[in-house]
């Protein structure tokens, strides 16, 4: 009964799990996978599992609605510099990251513990303030023991707190004003073929761009799955020709 619940919670939230699954196993999000230069030291120390780094199916960080089943303690008052100063080019706003998007910097702000895991595979793991495991971030050349918190190594992966050389995100999509900006289509507007969603969003006919947008607002997950390994930096779309960037921005 157990595995029929979470199985509807799974499709509830829009996840497939056999193509999440199929693609995430090897990616660099495997943070089991002993080929990754970032990972945990030890797997069998979590069963070797694959999901358990950021999701479990009972005893879920219950503050933090960013994400399915949150298995990770985050700090959600870091805050972090944002682009253009708080405004873009076409003056909108930009606030701090919504939710999903902190899921994200949770692992690659540098500052949040990417070994944090609330439910540890079997019984009596469970610590609603996580528990750090040994991890190693350059392939087991050094081990940072458990109890000790490891951060994001400093290199692309580490997005940092400093967003201001970054796409914004949390920043409102306003493609459907009277008046919206040139360079933004509407938002019923198709997605290209290939075009990787989870479930449609904003009720529109068919993959369109309010799929991509949470609460209206532009975040991480508007660009990128998580669970995406095939494509290169988990785009939901390969941006040959820049199809990506075409996708919302009319150029």
């Amino acid at each position: 009964m157990k595995k029929l619940v979470y199985a509807g919670i799974v499709a509830a939230v829009g996840l497939s799990v056999s193509s999440s699954m199929a693609l995430i196993a090897g990616s660099k999000h495997d943070l089991s996978n002993t080929a990754n230069k970032i990972r945990a030291a030890n797997p069998a120390d979590v069963n070797n599992e694959i999901c358990v780094f950021c999701h479990t199916p009972h005893g879920s960080n219950q503050s933090f609605v960013g994400a399915p089943l949150w298995n990770k303690a985050i700090d959600t008052t870091v805050t972090y510099q944002v682009y253009g100063g708080g405004q873009t080019t076409g003056g909108t706003t930009v606030g701090q990251p919504g939710d999903v998007s902190r899921a994200c910097l949770s692992c690659h702000d540098g500052v949040n513990a990417i070994n944090s895991i609330i439910n540890l595979p079997g019984s009596g793991g469970w610590n609603s303030a996580g528990n750090l495991i040994a991890f190693t971030v350059d392939n087991g050349t050094t081990t940072i023991p458990a109890g000790t918190a490891a951060t994001m190594p400093s290199g692309i992966t580490q997005i940092g707190t400093d967003l201001r050389n970054d796409h914004p995100v949390g920043v409102l999509y306003r493609g459907d004003e009277a008046s919206p900006p040139a360079s933004l289509v509407p938002t019923t507007t198709a997605l290209p073929s290939g075009f990787v969603i989870a479930g449609d969003k904003d009720g529109n006919p068919g993959p369109t761009v309010g799929d991509l947008l949470r609460a209206g607002k532009i975040e991480c997950v508007s660009c990128h799955d998580p669970h995406l390994g095939e494509n290169p930096t988990f785009l939901r779309l390969a941006n040959t020709g820049s199809q990506l960037c075409l996708t919302c921005h009319a150029k």
